[in-house]
């Protein structure tokens, strides 16, 4: 699903291109010269009526508002632009603390479910020491058993 601050950004990119009437292919050049290439399909897709892709704000988008915004005035275009760019990053920092959140309750339930299996085996542990001591008890007893037997018969002899 598209980001509807995306959506917002990417109808006032199509404004700022309208009124400059610069081509997908100044914009690819462009993008290339300030370092961050975006590809010709790529701007392709981002002016297009196809909103089903999600663009990433800053290897897509960010590169070409860069190409785009008009130099430093008080344009109110520009401080629109400015501004959605700004509640774009607040919504990703949102959606981040979220993710967040998530692996850590993940963290919480699968810390809690090794604690109960290591609380198990403990048990089984202690059970299995037990079993064995009383084993061992068993062949003990049985040992001093033989070995009376044994001091018995050798002096019956």
């Amino acid at each position: 699903m598209v980001n509807a601050k995306k959506l917002e950004l990417i109808e006032e990119l199509k404004a700022l291109r309208k009124e400059k009437g610069i081509t997908y292919q100044q914009i690819a050049d462009e993008t290339e010269a300030l370092g961050t290439r975006v590809s010709l399909s790529t701007i392709k897709l981002v002016f297009s009526n196809k909103f089903s892709h999600d663009h990433d704000y800053n290897n897509v988008l960010k590169p070409i508002a860069d190409v785009l915004s008009p130099p430093a005035t008080e344009d109110q275009l520009e401080l629109k632009i400015l501004q959605t760019r700004l509640e774009l990053k607040d919504e990703i920092i949102i959606q981040l603390q979220a993710r967040i959140a998530t692996k850590d309750r993940k963290h919480k339930n699968r810390e809690e479910f090794l604690m109960e299996q290591l609380n198990f085996y403990k048990e089984q542990i202690q059970f299995k020491d037990s079993q064995i001591k009383r084993l061992n008890d068993a062949i003990d007893r049985k040992d001093e058993m033989i070995r009376r037997r044994l001091i018995e018969d050798g002096k019956k002899m």
